[in-house]
């Protein structure tokens, strides 16, 4: 990478303390890191918790690497750190003077009982960026709780709903894991970002947050705006009621498919003849759309006779000449080898880990004259405990009295 580029990255001399931990939150100081930020992360002596995601098989590939830890906590530095001590507390204070963002999503009892809270903080260092992630906001009778995005991101939210299935009983399946936490922390990121640009016109810091909850809302945004504009709920997106013009097919080659004919007054004509299905153009059931879509069940069992006898590359090519919005559904183990995802760099290498030219997934910005800096290892616990603590003045005995008190590991 070009020398001038690294010294111009856009987020160089922010320094970060990153005292949080599973995904959501230790994600926002990931990515401030890949633009230049200086992130110590700060750990209790027992570490991360999520440092042992993948330990058991319960719900990750078993691993001895932790190739999830790595994905949020690249770049950083590691302290672990007492801060239930007052020695703990008083490097946590040099550090606070330090810096110019604070990530946390403690829940507020232990920021209380850690003097963690947005007032403490901001009293140390009025300039600091104090930024907040919680399950499902800043007030009211849940404000305390422990979230995942699971529950608060997709269940709380109605998108958990929204996902429908063939079942009776309309049970939706299980969550993405981490499929809230990644859009949730670049939300808080985007946050951070704006609150860091306020002061560069204001010269006063501040507090930002945001929630899985709300992110959730916002990704469930047009089913909400819907009934908040005074509509009744619909249930309509089953794929036996939905437009056979708008759903899946089962092909040759055992690949499933999706079109998604949007313009049908354009495209239906186009769609017959490539497909040698002119004769449904003569049939009073199919010849306009209100029509299809009362005899869609009908007509998506013509379609799938016709689709089945075509392979995903033959259908990509008639539908690229016509210009219908369509895609593979990919499995997950396909997107690693798929050219888009290469070729317009959605996974980026990282320096340091045991696991030979280990690829993590890149963030999904691009800035053309700032690309991200090379990705290096993420920490081990308490790693930089020393070389932080030198830095901020401590001598090699004192350093050692602080291991002796478990203060620091």
């Amino acid at each position: 990478m070009n020398k001038n580029i690294l010294e111009n990255l856009p987020l160089k001399g922010i320094k970060v303390i990153d005292a949080a931990s599973f995904i959501a939150a230790p994600l926002v100081s990931a990515l401030m890191s890949d633009y230049g930020a200086e992130v110590i992360k700060i750990e209790a002596l027992t570490g991360d918790t999520y440092r042992e995601a993948v330990m058991g098989g319960h719900v990750w590939p078993e691993s001895k690497i932790d190739w999830a830890f790595i994905l949020e906590n690249r770049n950083k530095r590691s302290l672990a750190i007492n801060l239930k001590t007052e020695y703990g507390r008083i490097i946590l204070k040099k550090l606070v003077n330090e810096a110019d963002v604070f990530v946390t999503n403690l829940p507020r009892k232990p920021r209380e009982k850690l003097g963690l809270t947005s007032e403490i903080i901001r009293e140390l260092n009025p300039k600091i960026i104090y930024a907040s992630l919680t399950g499902y906001g800043e007030i009211g009778p849940d404000s305390n709780r422990t979230a995942l995005d699971s529950t608060a991101y997709f269940a709380r939210s109605g998108l958990m709903e929204w996902a429908k299935t063939d079942e009776s009983r309309g049970i939706p399946p299980f969550p993405i894991p981490g499929g809230g936490d990644h859009p949730t922390g670049l939300s808080l990121f985007t946050s951070v970002l704006l609150a860091l640009m306020n002061r560069e016109k204001t010269g006063m810091g501040t507090t930002v947050s945001t929630s899985l909850l709300a992110n959730g809302i916002w990704s469930n945004a047009m089913l909400v705006q819907a009934l908040l504009a005074g509509h009744k709920p619909i249930d309509t997106f089953h794929w036996n009621n939905i437009s056979a013009m708008r759903n899946i097919y089962y092909l040759k080659d055992k690949s499933l498919f999706f079109m998604f004919l949007t313009n049908e007054e354009k495209h239906w004509d186009p769609f017959i003849k490539s497909f040698n299905l002119e004769y449904l153009h003569k049939d009073k059931k199919f010849n306009t759309k209100d029509n299809r879509q009362l005899n869609k069940k009908l007509l998506k069992s013509i379609l799938q006779k016709k689709f089945i006898e075509l392979t995903y590359e033959e259908v990509r090519e008639k539908f690229v000449e016509i210009g219908i919005v369509f895609t593979k559904i990919m499995k997950t183990a396909d997107t690693i080898n798929d050219p888009q995802t290469n070729l317009n760099n959605m996974f980026m290498n990282i320096q340091g880990e045991l696991i030979k030219d280990l690829k993590v997934v890149s963030p999904p910005l691009n800035i053309e004259n700032a690309p991200r800096k090379k990705a290096t290892k993420a920490p081990q616990l308490g790693e930089h405990n020393k070389e932080i603590l030198k830095e901020l003045g401590y001598t090699e005995e004192e350093i050692k009295d602080l291991q002796n008190n478990k203060v620091i590991l």
